[in-house]
């Protein structure tokens, strides 16, 4: 019986070990509803048992222990932080959401936080805007507007762009598109649409009487014209397919990255009016 009881012991100790183990290991940048939104949607559509971990919860050296003791079949990142320490766990294969400028990696794709720009342009079709203006980071978002550009080029459309290095040259790009625009374009670029500029797109648009066709909705209260946005839960389901895919056997070198396949419209009816309202009293 003495070692009968250190044998039961350590048997009961194994067995959770065992009944923890797991195929994904779930990285998420922070604790954020949009976050939180996208992990479900990856787990409705992936069979896989997985993990989560929370960066803000363990240091870096821990993860790496982690993925070392646990054996993971696959990371899926969520967040531009996660994608960025994901990169350092090496020989996984690497699956991306909600990372707004993942640059391509070997063995890494996933789903882009960016709407195909086709989309944004079916919108400026209907507002009946030809040249549209945008301003953003090269670093950041020139190879997102190089694809608008052959898009656009398509769809009969005139990308007016204006490049900045720092937020602070907003403001004075957009002067420089006055009289030279029908609507513009606010995309996601931390550099182009900041804090300190945001008011900038809209007074530019009171005084120029053209639409802001943004990202998020919440910029439809302070001025915006349409609002095209993504679909969190949506993307965790895209992405979950995608996970799937990779561990019934498919390669992720096989798999482009993708846009997001679902976009959410709102618009601002009373900005629309005004705005449609100023244009015709100026003809006059």
């Amino acid at each position: 019986m003495g070692i009968l009881k250190p044998l039961l012991t350590a048997l009961f100790l194994l067995v959770p070990l065992q009944a923890a183990a797991y195929d994904i290991l779930v990285l998420q940048s922070l604790r954020e509803k949009g976050y939180d939104e996208a992990v479900k949607g990856a787990r409705r559509e992936c069979r896989a048992s997985m993990r989560t971990i929370v960066l803000s919860d363990y240091a870096e050296a821990d993860l790496t222990r982690i993925v070392r003791e646990e054996h993971p079949r696959m990371v899926i990142a969520v967040g531009d932080r996660a994608l960025e320490v994901a990169d350092n766990l090496r020989g996984l294969p690497v699956l991306y959401m909600m990372a707004l400028n993942p640059k391509p990696r070997q063995n890494v794709t996933g789903i882009s936080m960016l709407l195909d720009p086709a989309r944004y342009l079916g919108v400026f079709n209907s507002l009946g805007a030809r040249r549209v203006g945008v301003v953003f980071d090269p670093k950041r978002s020139g190879a997102y507007l190089k694809r608008a550009q052959s898009a656009a080029r398509r769809s009969g459309i005139d990308l007016v762009e204006r490049e900045v290095r720092s937020p602070k040259e907003t403001p004075a790009m957009l002067e420089s598109l006055r009289g030279r625009v029908d609507a513009l374009w606010m995309i996601p670029d931390l550099t182009a649409v900041s804090p300190a500029s945001t008011e900038a797109y809209f007074l530019f648009s009171q005084g120029e009487a053209v639409p802001v066709v943004t990202f998020a909705d919440v910029y439809l209260s302070m001025g915006g014209a349409v609002a095209l946005g993504i679909d969190r839960f949506d993307i965790g389901r895209q992405l979950g397919e995608m996970a799937q895919r990779v561990l019934d056997g498919t390669p992720v070198e096989e798999l482009s990255p993708q846009y997001p396949r679902r976009a959410v419209s709102k618009s601002n009816e009373g900005v629309l009016r005004r705005l449609k309202a100023m244009a015709v009293s100026g003809a006059q």
